[in-house]
């Protein structure tokens, strides 16, 4: 029994109890409902004492996480950037130094670097389309939504086939659930772009957004296409076997996630397929 169907009970019984209460009549009932009362008090006061000492061992543990230090770990999001940053090159963003500075501090996980570096080259060419881009990735790395999607909205108002830029906004747009647009500016990309990397990226985040609508079947699609694409897009492997997974597909996830352990063991999303094979008690 969870703890708001017990609490239920308890209330329950003491509702019992006072309706009882108006009923006493003779010393018997008085004495019945005496233990009853009594019976209720200890259960309750023993609940509240192991309660307490549940209470005092997770204020020892707050302690505990005070003093705890740890490395900072990338989450999903910043890793389902990074895989597209890291596949542009110095070249197709132009030859800047601060543009090259900026995009080497992006692969190295240093985003605030990034930022400053970024925004330091538009101070000298505010015009810069490459620059902006790049800083509207950096501002994503951060979660900084807002700002990335502002600045990503001015390079496609001067240039509306960027396909960097307006990739990132549809991945902007399913970070804060705006999924129509999302799906609007990704399907753009898949339709006019001629970047063949920006296009496979397009089609692995219409996967994430279909996959978080549990669109099941678009977003078999997508992974898939993006496979046919990228046969090494070892993020869009992972997310074709939690696509399956959700599907009831069992044999296929499996499939799906040993694929990702033979691309590349190392990698950080082969890492998380091997963590689901495990939960299932697999072997691997």
């Amino acid at each position: 029994m969870d703890f708001k169907s017990y609490k239920e009970e308890l209330e329950k019984k003491c509702e019992k109890i006072e309706e009882e209460l108006a009923t006493v009549k003779t010393k018997e009932e008085k004495e019945s409902l005496e233990q009853k009362i009594r019976a209720l008090y200890k259960e309750i006061a023993g609940e509240i004492r192991e309660l307490q000492i549940i209470q005092e061992r997770i204020k020892s543990t707050i302690d505990k996480f005070k003093k705890l230090q740890v490395t900072e770990t990338e989450d999903d999001t910043k890793i389902m950037i990074r895989s597209f940053v890291q596949a542009m090159t110095t070249d197709t963003l132009g030859s800047s130094t601060y543009i090259a500075e900026g995009w080497n501090y992006i692969c190295a996980g240093k985003y605030d670097e990034a930022i400053t570096v970024l925004k330091n080259a538009l101070k000298l060419d505010a015009s810069d389309l490459n620059t902006m881009t790049l800083l509207g990735w950096a501002y994503s790395y951060k979660g900084m939504y807002d700002e990335a999607l502002g600045i990503c909205l001015q390079v496609l108002q001067k240039d509306p086939e960027n396909a960097s830029a307006r990739n990132n906004v549809g991945f902007i747009c399913y970070k804060k659930g705006i999924y129509g647009e999302a799906i609007e500016h990704l399907s753009r990309v898949i339709k006019h772009s001629a970047n063949r990397l920006a296009v496979l990226y397009a089609h692995y985040y219409l996967g994430l957004v279909y996959l978080e609508r549990r669109m099941l079947d678009d977003a078999v699609f997508f992974f898939s296409k993006a496979i046919v694409l990228g046969p090494n897009l070892i993020e869009a492997y992972y997310h074709l076997g939690i696509t399956y997974q959700m599907k009831k597909m069992e044999g296929a996830a499996i499939e799906e996630w040993k694929r990702c352990l033979k691309l590349s063991p190392q990698n950080w999303w082969a890492k998380k397929a091997k963590e689901q094979l495990e939960l299932g008690g697999l072997d691997i």
